[in-house]
């Protein structure tokens, strides 16, 4: 009966060590954490589907845009597309890292060539870190030109104030184009552009239409979008982000004139040629942009609520520390049953 006690508790403790060996190895599964931090980093995606212009390829435009606390920890791995008959689909690998970027974009772009499609219907999805994100089906009718047009909005400071300038090109003629009014958003302000009807033949090549100027008077500091829609359908959307300063490029042309006269001894004629030459510079402008005075607010969200980056530094450090924490609390249950079995019963 005492070997019996003494075989079992021996196995008893074997078995312990294996487990916390486990434990400060490998990681705890945080997985699902990890996703619901990659979801509330996202800010929007947005997938657009489009073709050559002699339609011999098609594309799928992916842009994803991220939280500004969120971007400096973030690393995309796009990966490839697949296809399983009119079924394409892509897993995007999402994961933050520990360093900081030094260079962090909010809005990361990839395009992924689909190849030439015949007539039909198809459907794109999106997954992230395995999990199905979006999806977007599209029909193709014919692989010949038919409409196609761009919204460009572009966001500028004109020295007294913000202003969103909108551009449409086309591959025909829109017969009327309203422009509409700009409305405040909860994070920007939208438009919506009514066009009437498209006419004309439908050419290989776009132009540009008309260009509308659009007044977002001055902005407190912060991060705005600017969203576009045609037709009552949201077309694009960019961001833009008021501060204090604002650093822009400008190229600076200058023109220089040199005159030389010289003599030519045949005819004795005299004859002055003017060479007239044309460069470019560049130059850093620093601007100083008037923001507009926020109003006072209690700061007991502020003091409450977690941000991502917040959020990021707490998981690695839980990472690290619970398998260690882990596997100095399996020793000492370890050495405990090591003396309540063995150590007692020799005293």
């Amino acid at each position: 009966m005492i070997n019996f006690i003494k075989f079992s508790s021996f196995m008893i403790i074997l078995l312990f060590f294996p487990i916390s060996f486990y434990f400060n190895i490998i990681q705890i599964n945080c997985n699902s954490e990890n996703q619901e931090l990659i979801k509330d980093s996202i800010k929007s995606i947005y997938v657009s589907i489009y073709p050559e212009e002699d339609y011999s390829k098609w594309y799928a435009f992916i842009e994803i845009y991220l939280k500004e606390d969120a971007a400096p920890h973030i690393d995309i791995d796009w990966g490839e597309v697949n296809r399983n008959g009119n079924i394409f689909y892509v897993n995007i690998s999402m994961k933050f890292i520990s360093k900081t970027l030094e260079f962090p974009v909010i809005n990361r772009v990839n395009v992924y060539d689909l190849g030439f499609l015949e007539k039909g219907n198809y459907t794109f999805k999106l997954y992230i870190n395995n999990e199905l994100y979006k999806i977007e089906n599209f029909i193709i009718e014919k692989t010949e030109p038919t409409l196609y047009y761009i919204v460009t909005p572009w966001i500028e400071w004109n020295g007294e104030e913000w202003i969103a300038r909108v551009a449409l090109d086309a591959n025909m003629v829109p017969k009327g184009i309203h422009w509409g009014d700009v409305i405040k958003t909860k994070d920007g302000f939208m438009i919506n552009i009514i066009v009437e009807e498209w006419t004309g033949n439908i050419s290989k090549y776009s132009y540009r239409y008309g260009e509308h100027n659009y007044s977002l008077g001055i902005l407190e500091e912060g991060e705005y979008w600017f969203y576009v829609y045609v037709n009552g359908v949201i077309d694009t959307f960019v961001p833009f982000e008021v501060s204090r300063i604002l650093m822009t490029f400008t190229e600076i042309w200058s023109t220089v004139t040199v005159t030389y006269t010289f003599t030519e001894t045949y005819f004795n004629i005299t004859m002055v040629h003017t060479i007239t030459d044309t460069h470019r510079e560049g130059k850093d402008i620093t601007t100083y942009i008037t923001i507009k005075v926020k109003e006072k607010t209690t700061t007991t969200k502020q003091l409450t609520t977690k941000t991502i980056e917040t959020k990021i530094k707490e998981k690695f450090e839980i990472e690290n520390f619970i398998p260690l924490s882990l596997f100095i609390i399996v020793i000492m249950i370890t050495i405990l049953l090591y003396y309540i079995l063995f150590k007692r019963r020799e005293i």
